[in-house]
């Protein structure tokens, strides 16, 4: 943003910037910034910016700056081959209240298609998730949308296979903030 300004008598329109000379020798440039629009939570913490009112301001953000999102990965190489549903991946706890994106995946190590088999997601003990009687591959993929979760609830990937007959699972979960 720029500012009409009276320097010694003088006007001059829309003028960005001014760079005057210091007593003891070098320049001092002061720069328009009433055009600032971001806060602290917007700046990495440790980092300073200038609010549109000209105030030196510490950012507060461990994010890096800007806006950050939570993300979480769990991973394993887990396997099963339990004609019920057993748990094949530890626990992943929600660590803020907000509305995430969900994955969670498995795979299988034999393509028989006369079984039921698949992976369900368990968030405080509801499921969601199909499990299937006939696939074309050997890997199941899921997904739920903006799905609205609070702090600390806990989600558990589960995983049926066929007694017997190894069903692989390489279990995985993700939970990425919307």
């Amino acid at each position: 943003m720029a500012q009409n300004i009276t320097l010694m008598g003088a006007s001059y329109s829309a003028v960005p910037a001014v760079t005057l000379p210091k007593t003891g020798g070098g320049t001092a440039s002061f720069t328009d910034v009433t055009d600032t629009t971001a806060v602290a939570a917007d700046v990495a913490t440790g980092k300073y910016f200038y609010t549109a009112a000209g105030v030196r301001t510490q950012g507060t953000n461990s994010g890096g700056g800007g806006t950050s999102k939570n993300v979480q990965v769990l991973q394993s190489t887990s396997r099963t081959n339990s004609s019920s549903l057993t748990k094949v991946l530890g626990d992943l706890t929600v660590s803020k209240t907000g509305t995430y994106d969900i994955y969670w995946s498995g795979g299988r190590s034999n393509t028989s298609t006369s079984y039921t088999w698949g992976t369900r997601l368990y968030v405080d003990g509801s499921g969601y998730g199909t499990e299937n009687t006939s696939w074309s591959n050997n890997c199941q993929s899921n997904h739920l949308s903006n799905v609205s979760l609070t702090a600390n609830q806990k989600l558990s990937v589960y995983a049926r296979g066929r007694t017997g007959s190894y069903y692989t699972f390489a279990p995985m979960l993700v939970i990425i903030e919307a």
